[in-house]
């Protein structure tokens, strides 16, 4: 079922049906406000993609201590790699992202996690049982990665230059996939609301709409808008407003209004890897580049918060990303 599609509608075909949609999703923002727990929601644990040589894993960090070095086993309150779920370690060796979602399907809670060496998998939270893995291949550079609710899951690979929607549902080592041709795709995100895979990949931020069946599912554009700034490396909720996204860029970061289509500039700040925030208190949680962590030149070691202003450094890791602890969509 390797199928590629790369369908792009005229603007002028969307523009009845977007009428449409925006009062439906308005009203759906109000729903949420009126009913959702949101917006009281904060998850003091993050987690870290530590690509330190020899021993990568995903790190669950507890905000709460401040001490984050590996001399205080206490501030680490959950780590995986491979082997705890009984998975070959082929393709893993750069993890690049971890996300913790719930799945109505499967029951509890999972993590998707990605390696730039090609693994892909997700496994349960805390327990680490494997529902799916599977090795695109180095060649790929694998990113981003999101569960989505039906139980498959989206991938973004930059080298690769793909957005792919794999059967993970269908089976823990199910390798059908459809695709979307996206150059330098960095990160997908599921938005319930409005029932697309957001897709960044360079200065493009795309729409893209699932259909088909859970066992032969389709991919194709709905809309893609030209960001300001290239480079693309994340999106990211803004929790607390479902109505906003938060992108990263080679040399800033954005708020992206879902909505009006219009980008707010955050920060003219270069080498953000990852943007995310706490729902309560809207303090933001961001990584780049720092020049003590010596492995490559897009690690980190320190871990940046804004608003309020803190800081948080695991001595000897290599982080690429860290990602706030919520399993909320939005």
């Amino acid at each position: 079922m390797q199928t590629i599609s790369s369908w792009n509608s005229s603007r002028g075909a969307q523009d009845t049906r977007y009428g449409k949609y925006y009062a439906t999703l308005l009203f759906s923002v109000a729903a949420i406000f009126l009913t959702s727990p949101l917006s009281g929601q904060t998850s003091k644990y993050i987690a870290l993609t530590d690509q330190k040589a020899g021993d990568p894993r995903i790190l669950v960090m507890d905000y709460g201590q401040k001490d984050w070095s590996a001399d205080n086993p206490k501030a680490v309150i959950w780590s995986w790699r491979p082997a705890d779920s009984g998975i070959p370690q082929a393709g893993w060796r750069l993890p690049t992202e971890a996300k913790l979602r719930n799945n109505v399907l499967w029951g509890g809670q999972w993590v998707a996690v990605c390696d730039s060496a090609g693994f892909m998998a997700v496994v349960s939270y805390p327990g680490k049982e494997v529902k799916w893995s599977l090795n695109a291949g180095s060649s790929s550079n694998v990113h981003g990665i999101e569960l989505l609710p039906n139980g498959n899951v989206a991938a973004a690979a930059s080298t690769g230059g793909w957005v792919r929607i794999y059967t993970s549902s269908q089976g823990p080592s199910s390798a059908n996939y459809v695709q979307y041709n996206l150059p330098d795709a960095h990160n997908v995100l599921w938005d319930p609301q409005m029932q697309v895979l957001w897709a960044l990949g360079g200065s493009k931020l795309v729409q893209l709409k699932i259909g088909g069946t859970v066992s032969e599912p389709t991919l194709t554009a709905v809309e893609t808008e030209t960001l300001s700034a290239g480079s693309g490396h994340d999106v990211a909720p803004k929790y607390g407003d479902p109505t906003k996204l938060m992108i990263t860029s080679g040399d800033s970061t954005w708020f992206y209004d879902k909505v009006t289509k219009k980008e707010t500039l955050h920060q003219r700040i270069s080498g953000y890897k990852s943007i995310n925030n706490q729902t309560s208190t809207g303090q933001m949680i961001e990584t780049r580049p720092h020049a003590s962590c010596k492995e490559d030149s897009w690690c980190t070691d320190v871990i940046e918060f804004f608003s309020p202003d803190d800081t948080r450094t695991r001595s000897g890791a290599a982080v690429y990303r860290a990602r706030i602890w919520n399993a909320d969509y939005q």
